[in-house]
Parts: C-alpha cells; structure tokens; sequence
C-alpha cells in the first residue's frame, strides 16, 4: 500500500499520466537524442540541465540533482504529500480514488485549508461573474465592458465580474454557503473589521480579473475600479496560493501558442492582454501591474526564450520596459521592444486599428535591445549642444560594450558614428578603451572560485564532477546497468552481495536486490518509484539518464566487480604504509620492520586479486 492507495492504482495511474506532459506544463522542452531538456523548475540556470525521458517516464536535472518519476515531479512542484500527488495526478487522468483515506486522515489540514481557499476563490468568480452579468449593480460594468468591445465570449473566456459597491455582499454569499471567515481572510477575499466584529469585502465598487495558476484555477483577483476611487488598480494580497512576484495573467492560456510561436508577448495590464487574446494575439501574458520580477521572467524563459515587451507609450511605460529588458535579459532571454505611437496604448491601438495592423505595424517593428537602449538615450538631450551630445555617446558605448559578440559591437558602432556624425575609427577607439578599463577593473576584483550559471557551485554537484576513484566508477556503473538487466543484478548479488564501498550505491543495490526477488521486471522508472527515500531517488534517476552501453563485455563487468573487492584492500594498504611511516619517524624499528613485512604481504593478495587468482 501507498499512503492507503493500492499499488495496483497508484501503477495505473502512472501509465496514464504522460510525464512529457506534466513536465511540459512547466517547462518549456526541446528534444536533443532520446531525451527532452529544459530550463529546471526547481533552480535558477540560463542553460538547460532539466530532463525527461518519455520511455523511463523520469526526470533528472544535471544542475541541481533533482530526479524521480511523476509523482516526486508533482511533489516537487506544487509542495505535496506523495498520496496528495497521486490523487491530483488521478484526478487529472480521469481515475477513480475511494474517498475513505480522507476520513483517515491521509490528508493532510495544510491541504484541506488550500482545498478550501481554491473553492472560495472559485466561487468567488462565479459571484462576480454573476453580478456583471445579471445583477442591476453591475450596470455601470457591463458599460465600461461595451466601451472595450469586450465580446461576450472573450468575457466568458477571461470570466470577467464585478464586485458591487455593497461593503459584505460577497462575505454574506460565501460564508452561507459554508466558508468559514478565516478561509476568506486568507484567500484574500475579505478583511477583518476595526472593531474585531466580522469582515468586509477587500474588493468593491471594482471589475473584477480573476488570476489562474498554471493549472488554471483561480488564485487571486485583480480589480479595476469602476468610477471614483484609489488605486485604480487593485490585486489580492499576498496568500498560501498567489504571490504577484512568481505569478504571470494569461500564461495557463497563452502557453500552447506561446510554444507555437515561439514567442512571448508581455503587455503591461489585464485589458490590453484581453484586447490582445479577441484580436486573435494569443501567445501574450501581462505582469500583474509590477515592475517584471526576476521569478516572473524565469517563468517566462521556461516557455519561450524570445520575448517582445510591449508597454504604453508613456515614460511610465517606458521605464518599465527598460527594467524588463535587463531582467530579461539576465535569464537568457532575446528581448525585443515594440513601440507605441504617442498617447497610445495596445488595448486603444488594437481597437481602433485592428489586430491584423498591430501585428505588422508593432509587432514585426519591434526593435531589439540594445537599439531601443540607445534610442532611449536621446530622450532629453539637446544634440545642439557638443557636451550633451558627447555624454550621451559615451553611455551609448558603455550600453555597446555589454553585448557579447564583436559582430553586434561593430554593426552598433557603425549605426553609431552614422547617426552622430563621427569617425568610425574614433568611436572603436574608445569602446575599447572602455573594453580593456572593465578588463582591468574586473581582474582587480575578481575572487577565487567557480561560478556555475551566476550561482556557486553546489558541494554535492562538485563531489560529482571530480575526478572518481576507480572502485567509485565501477560501482556507479554496475548500478546503473542492473537497473536494467536482472540477469546482471542476481550476478552481482552473489559476487559481491553487500560489498559496495559508496553509502548510496550499496543502497541502491540492496534495494535492487529485494526489488527483482519479488519478480518485478527491468523497469527504472518503476525502480526508482519503489525506492522510499528521495535523495535515492535523485541518484537512481541521475543513473537511468546516464549513456549506459547495453552490450557491455563480460570482461569489463569482472574489471567493475574486481574493483569493488580490492578497493578495502587498498585502503588496509594505505594504511599499513601510514602505520611504517610512523613507526620509522618515531624510531621503532621492530614495530616498522612487523608492519612493512605485513604491507608486503598485503601487496601480494593485492596482486593475485587483481590477476584474478
């Protein structure tokens, strides 16, 4: 039993849940051989190390060590128990799960008080959403709806709603039907009184955006206020299941076009994203009305590494973008800026021009980086005037020595000295001497140790990386080739039985061993599933991803075993070497003479054993 759920089910589940798929709703993977890569979920990289195996049904990410089946992948994922993964998972899959473990307790209050949060969210929706579309209080609403051209199918898409003006209409609804106040409390729904005595609606007087997960399930609201009142804007609090900095508007919808297109459009508010979707622009997302967050561009780059920003065409909007870039930019992202005409913004432009013409004239005008950078910096300069002028030319090749390639210096140096008039020559001059005083800064402060993707290094992954000693290869590699051949695994269990001489390998095989005598077949995904603790996970599926030949000779797997069996050996040697060494440092000659007479014959079992005698 696992966590009171038969193995048979919790089997079958796994053959019908793809973990490409659920792997794919996070990551964004690309194929290379047999295996799908993409950027880890579980750490920050700029260069895929995250990767799946379709045929095992495992993961393994090379950075970080994480690894498993579907089930640690969920875990790891959404924060769950093992039975909550497999019910969600079954849930997903359309099976069947007998209710009687939850009276058990199988699980557990954290999850049932997220389970309750989710479902006054939803119904939450459902509230707002009736209100805008057949109460009397949401006639004001239903106008402003009207003057977006907002159709009524976009609107059921987005399920857009209103909180009326009343102080507790959506505290009445929710808590009679069951919710208890502390849940609307922490879902963000409702805030206590002064006076200790009940709670009041946080949203009012608002139309209504409900935010998704990646799942697509409510977590959070924003709200436009509908009339006279501040902020204009307004988000749910932070809460157990919506944080604004980690979440994106529309990415649950946009995802299958975002990987279609290969693209990533990001607006800067709700509207244009809603504009956007009805014009038939569907790959597009918004940030939540913040400045773009380093988790938030992460998310990004895990779907798509080309990202066009399109903000308003005001010096709000372009401060932000100009923030976006460079947090972009340092997930490893291609960045594009599209520029509004002035006094415009995409949700104005969309509806008067038409999705086609902002698709030609914005989008496919987008400009990159770096030129929208320089161009940036005109902005309230008087080129008149040779000082001014100068200044800005020196930023700009500052903003030019940045980019990694000389043939992107040399086109922007060219572009440069066109547009002011000055010597090509002139300019490359001094962006090198720009180059070379960085150079120099950068040696003076550099500090001794490796950097892996702007992160240190992890001990466990160094340890890793080093070069191994032999008995700690041929372990490694026994254990990976009895994952999948039986055969080999009843070998290794009568030569060398328990003898492994690394803590995690002689585990893995002790589990091998009980995991073939009850007649389960060469399966390593199944394998690693059986194993009960997570760090044998994270080794045994690191093992399964290995390039592993099929066809290894038998003299190579009596190398490996021999290895093994002298490696205890060899540290009795070293030993016995240390133990003369002493011996004759502090002038015992009788007790150096017995031990160098044992080392000798140490040596010679040494050597018979490794001649195989």
């Amino acid at each position: 039993m696992a966590g009171f759920i038969p193995d048979e089910i919790v089997e079958r589940i796994r053959d019908e849940c793809d973990i490409l798929d659920l792997a794919g709703r996070y990551v964004h993977l690309k194929k290379k051989g047999r295996y799908y890569f993409g950027l880890c979920p579980f750490h920050s990289e700029r260069t895929p190390s995250f990767s799946v195996d379709p045929e095992k049904q495992i993961f393994h990410c090379f950075g970080c060590g994480a690894g498993g089946d579907i089930y640690t992948l969920k875990m790891n994922l959404e924060n769950l128990t093992f039975a909550e993964a497999v019910r969600e998972i079954a849930n997903e899959v359309g099976i069947a799960i007998p209710d009687q473990n939850e009276a058990e307790g199988d699980v557990s209050h954290a999850r049932r008080k997220k389970s309750k949060i989710l479902e006054a969210l939803d119904l939450a929706a459902k509230f707002y959403r009736y209100v805008l579309q057949e109460s009397v209080y949401g006639t004001k609403a239903r106008d402003y709806v009207a003057s977006r051209a907002f159709s009524p199918k976009v609107q059921e898409e987005f399920q857009l709603g209103f909180a009326p003006g009343s102080w507790d209409s959506l505290w009445r609804f929710l808590t009679r039907r069951g919710i208890d106040e502390a849940v609307l409390q922490e879902a963000g729904l409702v805030m206590p009184r002064q006076n200790g005595r009940g709670s009041y609606d946080r949203f009012r007087q608002r139309l209504m955006f409900p935010i998704h997960d990646t799942q697509g399930r409510v977590i959070g609201f924003g709200g436009r206020v509908i009339g006279e009142g501040e902020p204009k804007y307004l988000n749910s609090p932070e809460t157990p299941l919506f944080n604004k900095s980690r979440t994106l508007f529309n990415l649950h919808r946009a995802r299958k076009a975002i990987r279609q297109k290969q693209e990533v459009v990001l607006f800067e508010g709700y509207v244009d994203v809603i504009t956007a979707w009805q014009a038939g622009i569907h790959h597009c997302v918004a940030s939540l009305g913040t400045s773009l967050t380093e988790e938030q561009a992460l998310l990004i780059r895990r779907n798509s590494e080309n990202v066009i920003i399109c903000f308003d065409a005001d010096s709000a909007g372009e401060d932000a973008a100009l923030r976006g870039l460079d947090v972009l930019k340092k997930q490893g992202c291609s960045v594009k800026v599209a520029q509004m005409p002035s006094n415009t913004d995409p949700d104005d432009y969309i509806r008067q021009y038409g999705g086609e013409a902002f698709r030609q004239n914005i989008m496919a005008a987008a400009i990159p980086l770096t030129a929208f950078k320089l161009r940036n910096l005109e902005k309230g300069v008087d080129l008149k005037d040779e000082d001014q002028k100068l200044k800005m030319v020196e930023k700009a090749l500052e903003i030019i020595t940045d980019l990694p390639t000389a043939v992107e210096r040399d086109h922007y140096l060219r572009q440069l000295a066109q547009n002011y008039d000055l010597s090509f020559d002139a300019v490359k001059i001094e962006q090198r001497r720009i180059y070379y005083r960085r150079k120099k800064n950068k040696q003076r402060g550099d500090k001794p140790g490796g950097e892996w993707n702007n992160r240190r290094i992890p001990k466990h992954m160094v340890a890793e990386q080093e070069l191994q000693p032999a008995h700690y290869n041929a372990e490694r590699q026994l254990i990976a080739l009895m994952m999948r051949d039986a055969n080999l695994a009843q070998r290794i269990e009568k030569e060398v039985g328990s003898a492994f001489n690394v803590d995690k390998y002689a585990a893995l095989a002790a589990y091998l061993y009980a995991y073939y005598a009850e007649g389960n077949p060469a399966d390593p995904g199944r394998f690693i599933r059986s194993l009960p603790d997570e760090s044998l996970k994270q080794t045994a599926s690191q093992l399964a991803m290995s390039d592993v030949r099929e066809d290894v000779p038998e003299h190579e797997i009596d190398d490996y075993v021999r290895q093994i069996r002298i490696y205890p050996l060899l540290m009795e040697i070293e030993a016995k070497r240390r133990q003369v060494r002493l011996a004759e440092q502090a002038g015992n000659s009788a007790e150096a003479v017995k031990n160098a007479q044992d080392l000798i014959r140490l040596e010679q079992v040494l050597k018979l054993r490794k001649e195989g005698t």
